[in-house]
């Protein structure tokens, strides 16, 4: 006995001296290992191995690499590691000065104590594996799918997969959720509003089987359906819209709310995922005269930049990466990734697909002024734009000796990459070609010379009827310089209609290749119709002029008759170059059908030359959506499933959505991360099938009570198994606009511009179209977590006192409590079914007699205040709900 007690003691202490020496006090495995994983693997490990050595096991330690061993067990003085990281020449030490900070002194000690005592590791150490074999950077491969034991509780394929797990951790799943739980789920995860009281009755009264898959047919053919999930999406792809200093526009693009609108759209139609992400990267390349599809390239339009290109660039390469393919490319700009096999020249040669592009505004029908309307599009105006490498990522310092070509990462190739340039269609770099901007001119030119006859004619006529006694009044006198200057503005509407009909006259002959004599004819028309405008835009300017001085006081005259002089010196000058002959080089101003985005990348004060609208396109972007989107990459399909389910279920199976890379956590369900993807792509990529599949799943239907799971909760306190239903806090835009919905004020109108912060607190629009930017967000929405827009993968929720003033205090809640109990109290007579419909509308609850009893008392109190009206006492008690926990939150 003694024997045995003594070899188990030797044994014990040989397995401890592996990891950790007597009386060093350092363990290996929780000490040194992640200090070497969070400093050194990088260069010295799997991914890379500089100098010959890696140190991801103490045995390739040991061995050293080109300057020999790197460890003396037993004698750290004598170590070449211990040498090399506490050198004080920066570039000497490891890690060098430009790849990070030093070690500090306790991780230093730490080192050398457990090198003097031996170095002890466990034996049979594993070094780290092959990059290229992680996880996410395999092909999907459709895994098969588990039996359960228990037969009766999935609904579908997901439910055996979370079964398993079930069985093998020894877990009960929570029973499914009440059917007015399940409803009022159902309605605000896929339509962002609660079920009125009638959906909910029809929904309870039905005894059909299927009810429930019919409810989630008939919300996903919902057009607010659409809606609700757009702002999901445009979470994920940062949606914005513009900001600058005042009226200047620096970042984004005016008019974005096309592209929200594209979004809406497309989840409405199931547009396939793939097609949304060629659409978004490549519709100018692959749809190039399709305005609805170019629309979509707003996603790249929303990273424009007025002053900084390559902070343009730089943003575009991180979030299509983390985006779309969970690689955060970023990290590369500066140096080789840390912990994927991603190469510094990977980021630039994923750069150099973008590298042509820039952005301008489309015309749209019946609007001329792009500043009030218009399509924020891209194309590519450089086309032998130069990409190069920055040292160190520092753009002062790009190494010129070699132009990078786009390319894709390697590990992540499965096909050649065919880069084809593409040639355009005339209407596509010449869009004043388009027919109907001919006729949105001529409709704005002939509105406009309507607007100046009619006011002409209408200030006449108050003239005309002038008593004879007034004539010579200095009102009078005022009405009849204001006439001259109407007249004037008439004259000059007509002018530009005149000239207008000349200059489409001269580009049509231009594109239908007339005869030269013809085409000189018509341009020399042309320019003496443009100059015609130029003079009686200078007559217009007197006869303002002249209208001012007429009403100008004597302190004001001196100034303003200066003004009258100035405006007829330049009239004067008007009236020599319209006599002028038009010579050959005299050009008139075509109409336009685009607009460039002007940018000041040279920092001149003055926008930067123009770019022109070529007729071939790179063909760069649809390469590289094409590679993206297609069904062998490992990644794309694996990231998307990866937000549907989160933003379902709230739990990711990939905790780090943006990464998917080896610093990023590992799936909790790979089988069944895999397996949706799979499913996703063969279903034709549509979010609509992967919605339906997640809703009907039992995992979804399940109660979020944990009353009685005591064993489950002991046993995975953080649901990681999924074997209850996690209650979730739900988004800003949801909370505001339930509470207007159960009013009766939200405004269903679907699609338009964004609703602009000034108008917002009286705005009964669904909070998807509030203006939403880097300077202006409403606050309201802020309040509650709203995304921000330079990025937001995963929304946060914080609990703060400010949420809870806001639904006691906000104008929105005040508003809107005597209109929901209004609406609750038309169709209800006694105050405990008042009770319990509120109950079910507001918080999805059928309340207990408890409930109903302390809401009687509150009631009562309320009715004996000053001015304890009844419609006031419901009022309040709809308030006290709203301000309930379970308002915010989906069960």
């Amino acid at each position: 006995m003694i024997a045995r007690v003594l070899t188990m003691l030797l044994l014990a202490g040989t397995s401890a001296s592996q990891a950790d020496s007597a009386g060093s006090g350092v363990d290996y495995l929780t000490q040194i290992k992640p200090l070497l994983r969070e400093r050194c693997f990088a260069c010295h490990g799997s991914l890379k191995r500089e100098g010959g050595l890696r140190v991801d096991t103490v045995a390739l330690l040991k061995e050293g690499g080109d300057s020999g061993p790197s460890i003396v067990p037993g004698n750290a003085p004598e170590s070449y590691l211990l040498e090399r990281i506490t050198a004080e020449d920066g570039d000497y030490r490891m890690p060098p000065a430009h790849e990070g900070e030093a070690l500090d002194a306790k991780q230093i000690a730490l080192l050398r104590r457990w090198i003097d005592a031996g170095s002890p590791a466990p034996a049979n150490e594993k070094p780290e594996a092959d990059p290229k074999d992680h996880w996410s950077f395999q092909p999907v491969v459709r895994p098969k799918v588990p039996v359960a034991r228990d037969s009766t509780w999935p609904r579908n394929e997901i439910d055996h997969f979370i079964a398993r797990q079930h069985r093998q951790k020894v877990l009960e799943p929570q029973a499914e959720a009440n059917r007015l739980v399940l409803l009022r789920r159902l309605y605000l995860d896929l339509l962002g509003v609660p079920p009125t009281w009638e959906e909910i009755s029809a929904a309870q009264a039905d005894t059909s089987a299927d009810w429930y898959e019919r409810t989630v047919d008939r919300l996903l053919d919902d057009p607010r359906h659409g809606e609700r999930w757009a702002r999901h999406w445009m979470d994920i792809w940062r949606f914005s819209d513009w900001w600058g200093l005042r009226q200047q526009l620096r970042n984004s693009q005016k008019h974005m709310w096309h592209w929200r609108d594209w979004i809406v759209e497309s989840l409405n139609d199931d547009t396939p995922y793939d097609e949304m992400i060629r659409q978004m990267l490549a519709a100018d390349e692959l749809y190039p005269d399709d305005l609805d599809k170019l629309r979509a390239t707003g996603f790249l339009a929303r990273n424009f930049n007025l002053f900084n290109r390559n902070q343009w660039m730089e943003e575009v390469v991180e979030h299509v990466s983390k985006g779309f393919l969970g690689l955060t490319m970023n990290c590369v700009k500066c140096h080789d990734h840390k912990y994927d096999p991603l190469e510094q020249a990977d980021f630039y040669r994923m750069r150099a697909f973008f590298e042509p592009y820039q952005v301008r505004m489309d015309l749209v029908a019946g609007e001329v002024d792009t500043n009030r309307d218009g399509i924020p599009r891209v194309f590519d105006g450089w086309p032998d734009k130069q990409t190069y490498l920055f040292v160190r990522g520092e753009e002062s310092k790009p190494d010129t000796t070699i132009d990078i070509q786009p390319g894709i990462p390697e590990f992540l190739s499965f096909d050649e990459l065919e880069i084809e340039p593409v040639s355009l269609p005339l209407e596509a770099w010449q869009p004043q070609r388009r027919p109907w901007i001919e006729e949105t001119y001529l409709a704005d030119a002939q509105r406009k010379l309507r607007w100046a006859t009619n006011t002409q004619q209408a200030l006449q006529a108050k003239l005309d009827n002038v008593d004879a006694s007034e004539r010579d009044t200095p009102r009078t006198k005022v009405l009849r310089a204001d006439l001259v200057r109407r007249q004037r503005q008439r004259d000059v509407a007509e002018a530009k209609l005149h000239s207008l009909r000349k200059t489409l006259a001269a580009m049509k002959a231009e594109w239908e290749i007339a005869g030269a004599d013809v085409v000189e004819k018509k341009r020399l028309l042309a320019v003496k119709a443009e100059r015609h405008v130029v003079l009686e835009k200078a007559r217009e300017a007197v006869a303002t002029a002249e209208y001012n001085l007429a009403k100008a006081n004597e302190k004001a005259k001196t100034t303003v008759e200066k003004e009258v002089v100035k405006a007829k010196t330049a009239l004067k000058k008007a009236e020599e170059a319209a006599s002028k002959e038009v010579s050959p080089k005299d050009r008139y101003t075509p109409i336009a059908g685009a607009r460039w985005s002007a940018t000041r990348f040279n920092h001149t004060g003055r926008d930067d030359a123009s770019i022109a609208f070529l007729p071939e396109s790179t063909g760069r972007r649809s390469a590289l959506a094409k590679w993206i989107a297609d069904a062998r990459n490992p990644l794309t399909a694996r990231v998307a499933v990866n937000h549907l389910w989160t933003r379902h279920l709230d739990t990711p199976l990939v905790a780090d959505v943006f990464d998917f890379g080896r610093k990023g956590a590992e799936p909790t369900h790979p089988d069944l991360l895999d397996w949706l993807a799979a499913e996703f792509v063969e279903s034709g990529w549509s979010m609509k099938h992967l919605h339906r599949l997640i809703v009907t799943s039992a995992t979804y239907r399940m109660g979020s009570s944990v009353v009685g799971r005591g064993s489950n909760l002991s046993k995975d306190p953080d649901n990681r198994s999924y074997w209850h239903r996690s209650p979730i806090r739900i988004e800003s835009q949801v909370v505001r606009d339930s509470v207007l919905s159960l009013a009766g004020t939200l405004d269903s109108t679907i699609g338009g511009p964004s609703v602009p912060p000034k108008q917002q607190s009286a705005s009964r629009r669904r909070s998807l179209y509030f203006f939403h930017s880097n300077n202006e967000r409403s606050l309201f929405l802020t309040t509650f977590d709203d995304a921000a827009p330079a990025e937001c993968y995963r929304r946060e929720a914080s609990i703060v006192p400010q949420q809870a003033l806001a639904l006691s205090n906000s104008r929105l809640v005040l508003d809107s409590v005597a209109k929901i109990a209004s609406r609750i109290s038309a169709e209800t007579e006694d105050e405990e079914t008042f009770i319990r419909r509120a109950f079910t509308l507001l918080l999805g609850i059928e309340p207990d007699g408890d409930e109903i009893a302390a809401s009687r008392r509150a009631m009562r109190a309320w009715r004996g205040l000053d001015e304890g009206s009844e419609e006031r006492t419901r009022a309040n008690f709809v308030w006290a709900l709203i301000n309930h926990n379970d308002f915010v939150t989906l069960r």
